[in-house]
């Protein structure tokens, strides 16, 4: 039923919680898991000059931390890939699921703290409302 599962994370210990669940769909139906990270840009039109200072430091960070995931799958038999994407955060989720050809996304109901969880939780909304697969979310254990 599923083939490739993309899990969208933040870097944050909240959207990790969404990671046990992928792996329990990974081993129940033989699945490839993908990582992703979008390292959000400025807006479109922007140049590389008007780039965040650090920007290319986030996205180094972020392939180091999919890459220590991605281990711990491939150590639990599971095969998975991890990709570091720019841009709109929600639109390269949906972008990339098309892309890889993925059939289920997994990922928790918020992500970063503050104002960040306010975004994260308002990109899951987005995905539920826009992606052309299924969506499993898993709730947090943050209580406000």
């Amino acid at each position: 039923m599923y083939r490739r599962i993309l899990v969208p994370l933040d870097g944050s210990e909240l959207a990790e919680q969404a990671l046990p669940h992928a792996n329990a769909v990974a081993q129940a139906f033989n699945a490839s898991v993908e990582l992703l990270q979008v390292v959000p840009i400025p807006e479109e039109g922007s140049s590389a000059a008007d780039r965040p200072v650090g920007w290319e430091a986030e996205v180094a960070e972020a392939r180091e931390y999919l890459g220590g995931i991605a281990t711990r799958f491939a150590q639990a038999g599971i095969e998975c890939h991890s990709n570091v994407t720019s841009g709109s955060v929600a639109d390269e989720i949906l972008r990339f699921c098309e892309d890889a050809e993925c059939d289920l996304i997994v990922m928790s109901t918020h992500g970063r703290s503050g104002l960040g969880r306010w975004v994260y939780g308002s990109i899951a909304d987005r995905l539920l409302r826009h992606a052309k697969v299924p969506v499993l979310l898993v709730r947090t254990g943050e209580t406000d």
